[in-house]
């Protein structure tokens, strides 16, 4: 089999898109894996659990609120 720049080309960039999808495969395992474990994590993960938590992130402006409202009737 003669191998040209062409294939080789080729062989590498299914290669690339081998390891793109592998790796989100491994990232969703582990993540299921760490769920049973995040409880015990405190809000930024880096804080140890007697500590206070960091502050809440403020909520974004709401600019198009899709849905019906309280005052419309059917």
């Amino acid at each position: 089999m003669l191998f040209d720049w062409q294939t080789i080309a080729v062989a590498l960039i299914i290669l690339a898109a081998l390891a793109y999808v592998l790796r989100g495969v491994w990232g969703r395992l582990r993540s299921m894996r760490a769920g049973a474990r995040a409880v015990a994590v405190s809000a930024c993960g880096n804080c140890p659990s007697g500590e206070s938590k960091p502050a809440a992130a403020p909520r974004a402006n709401v600019i198009v609120q899709i849905g019906r409202t309280r005052a419309t009737r059917k």
